[in-house]
C-alpha cells in the first residue's frame, strides 16, 4: 500500500518576477503565472487524483482551481500549507535585506536552520507545521494520489525529508514556479519519483 503526493508550486507572482521575499503576502499571479496554471492543469488533466489540497493564499488557490477544472474535486484549503513567514523581510529584495540585516542574511544562506527571520518564522517552525500537516494528509488518504498546491518553502521541507537530508540542505533543492514533484510513501519509506519537473511550461 502506498500514497502518492504530487506537489505543485504556484505560478509566477509580481514578487517572484522582481525577486522579492513574499512569504505570507497575499499576492496575485502575473499574466505569465496565469498561463503557467493552464499549462500545469493540462499536464495533470489525465492524472488520477483522489484529493486536492492548497494553501489559503490567492496564488495557490488560483492554481488549484485551474487544476481542478479537470477533476471536479473539493479543494481542501489549509493555512498550514502557507509559505514561510518572512516577517520584516517581506516585500524586500535580497539587496535591501542585505543592507539592513547583512549578518543575519549571511547566516540564512549558510546555516538556515539556525535563523529566525525578524518578526517572522524560522525554517524549523515551518518544518514543524508542514510535517504535521503532511502527516495528517497521508493518514487521511491511504493508498491514494493527492495533489498539494503550495509554495517553495513547504515543498523544500517535504523533499528534504523524503530524501533524508537535513534542513541546512535547504538551498540544494530547487522549486520553480509551476514545478511538479512527486513522492511515493509506503509504510516506513518515501521515494522521490520526480523533482521540480517543468517541461510542461512553455515560457
Amino acid at each position: 500500500m502506498s500514497t502518492t503526493l504530487i506537489l505543485i508550486r504556484h505560478g509566477e507572482t509580481p514578487y517572484n518576477r522582481h525577486k522579492r521575499y513574499q512569504g505570507h503576502r497575499d499576492t496575485p499571479l502575473t499574466s505569465k503565472g496565469k498561463r503557467q496554471t493552464k499549462e500545469i492543469a493540462l499536464r495533470l488533466r489525465n492524472e488520477p487524483l483522489d484529493a486536492i489540497y492548497a494553501s489559503d493564499l490567492k496564488r495557490t488557490r488560483y492554481t488549484a482551481q485551474a487544476i481542478n477544472r479537470y477533476h471536479s474535486l473539493k479543494i481542501n484549503i489549509l493555512p498550514q500549507l502557507r509559505e514561510i513567514d518572512f516577517g520584516d523581510w517581506e516585500g524586500k529584495t535580497h539587496d535591501e535585506v542585505q543592507r539592513e540585516w547583512g549578518g543575519l542574511l549571511d547566516g540564512w544562506e549558510k546555516e538556515p536552520s539556525k535563523i529566525k527571520i525578524p518578526r517572522g518564522e524560522s525554517i524549523r517552525g515551518l518544518a514543524e507545521r508542514v510535517r504535521s500537516t503532511v502527516k495528517k494528509i497521508l493518514s487521511d488518504h491511504p493508498d491514494q494520489r493527492i495533489a498539494i498546491i503550495t509554495h517553495g518553502g513547504p515543498i523544500r521541507i517535504v523533499l528534504l525529508d523524503a530524501l533524508g537530508l537535513g534542513l541546512n540542505n535547504w538551498w540544494k533543492t530547487i522549486t520553480s514556479n509551476g514545478g511538479i514533484s512527486v513522492i511515493e510513501y509506503q509504510s516506513k519509506s518515501a521515494k522521490v519519483l520526480l523533482q521540480d519537473d517543468t517541461p510542461h511550461l512553455k515560457i
